[in-house]
């Protein structure tokens, strides 16, 4: 759905601004579950650090759908898996495991598939925004399992992954209010729904690293790149090398199965 709203050059700031501002308050009904907030200043001044870069991270991968197919772009997304288990054995001290490596490779793999036997990515500058954007998410997610000491899933969600990013995206982005009413005009309904389906996805995933290993949740995500291809096939009409995105799901819901034994 964001690669539907923003192929064709459109604004990935301002699909960043209305991201944020609409996670921001599909979460907050949530916090009548329960609020937890540190109440020293550091763990607040690592929120904002964090806020950064998300907009940066945000920017970066939405820009990234200017240039290159949504198939392409997911499949890039995969390497995140490897910063963040390096990341996770260096800094967070999680045990490593063959399986989880197998498993890490695996789901990586199925995006080398879709890149090397579907179609070579044709924007350099694509491939690049969205390469820098796992590098940014991968950092994130080891912050957030730092974060989640002070904060609870619902309240890192509001404070942290959104609020933050909706005050920077405004501050940040060159005529902000002439670049967000533009963008609600032209394509507000499906703005709100792809926010909508992305506020429910971070609610989830913040959850499960509050219960997990950052790998093993991130691994199972990954796993999704089946409801990626089926959008490209029925709604995108990218419906080329059929056998080639089925044999990606296969590696990549084996990888998941892996880090789950694990």
């Amino acid at each position: 759905m964001t690669r539907h709203v923003l192929r064709g050059q459109k604004d990935a700031w301002a699909f960043s601004f209305y991201f944020s501002l609409i996670g921001a308050l599909v979460s907050m009904p949530f916090l009548l579950t329960g609020v937890k907030v540190p109440f020293s200043w550091q763990p607040w001044a690592l929120a904002l650090l964090v806020g950064l870069l998300i907009v940066g991270q945000n920017f970066f991968n939405f820009k990234s759908t200017n240039f290159i197919e949504a198939s392409i772009s997911g499949a890039i997304t995969k390497f995140r898996l490897v910063w963040i288990f390096i990341l996770s054995l260096v800094i967070l001290g999680e045990g490593f495991s063959w399986l989880k490596l197998f498993g890490t490779l695996l789901t990586v793999g199925a995006g080398l598939v879709i890149i090397q036997r579907i179609k070579r990515p044709k924007s350099s500058l694509g491939v690049l925004l969205a390469f820098s954007a796992t590098i940014f998410y991968a950092v994130i997610i080891i912050l957030y399992k730092y974060l989640l000491v002070s904060f609870n899933s619902v309240s890192l969600t509001f404070f942290v992954t959104f609020l933050p990013a909706v005050v920077i995206n405004l501050v940040l982005m060159p005529r902000a209010f002439t670049r967000v009413k533009k963008m609600f005009q032209e394509n507000g309904l499906l703005v709100f729904i792809a926010c909508v389906f992305g506020a429910l996805a971070n609610l989830a995933l913040n959850q499960g690293l509050a219960m997990g290993e950052a790998t093993k949740v991130l691994v199972i995500i990954e796993a999704f790149l089946v409801l990626t291809l089926v959008g490209e096939h029925f709604f995108l009409k990218e419906k080329e090398y059929a056998w080639v995105k089925i044999a990606a799901v296969l590696f990549a819901t084996l990888g998941a199965i892996l880090i789950r034994l694990s």
